[in-house]
């Protein structure tokens, strides 16, 4: 669609909720060197916890990556990918203590392998919202709405 200044609009997927997710909200994507768009969903998929997605550069073939079950909420910021494409974010709610997680998601042959880099408890944070960004070093850094001394709200950094 044109909007009269010179840019096209092009969808490149609809959500149904159901197996592909759907409201992404806070959740932006991160573009490999291929041309691939990575990103998440807040709710649905098989879990109907949110999923993590990849479309395909040229087709925009959807694949779903990885499906969130129960209070997870799923993505919560945009996912940030490091050198060797491995892709990392923040769900707000989930984990051990229900405020929320910093993941990775590893590309293994034939898929992806999820694991949960730290489950906030609230006195450390909760409810992360945002996109983390990485330093050179590896360490992830973000912020979290809640939580903290005084339940205003954190920054952190998570170490490898």
């Amino acid at each position: 669609m044109n909007t009269g200044s010179g840019w096209t609009e092009n969808t490149l997927h609809t959500f149904s909720t159901v197996g592909d997710g759907g409201y992404t909200l806070w959740a932006g994507v991160a573009l490999d060197g291929s041309g691939n768009v990575y990103g998440g969903t807040f709710s649905g998929g098989s879990g109907n916890g949110g999923t993590l997605f990849d479309l395909s550069a040229g087709n925009w073939n959807f694949s779903l990556l990885f499906s969130f079950t129960g209070e997870s909420l799923g993505l919560s910021g945009s996912m940030i990918m490091d050198h060797s494409g491995n892709l990392y974010g923040v769900t707000a709610g989930g984990g051990a203590n229900g405020d929320g997680t910093v993941f990775e998601l590893t590309p293994v042959s034939g898929g992806w392998s999820y694991t949960d880099l730290h489950d906030f408890s609230g006195s450390d944070g909760a409810h992360p919202y945002g996109s983390l960004t990485l330093d050179s070093s590896g360490n992830l850094y973000g912020t979290a709405q809640d939580g903290g001394t005084n339940n205003a709200g954190v920054v952190f950094e998570i170490t490898p």
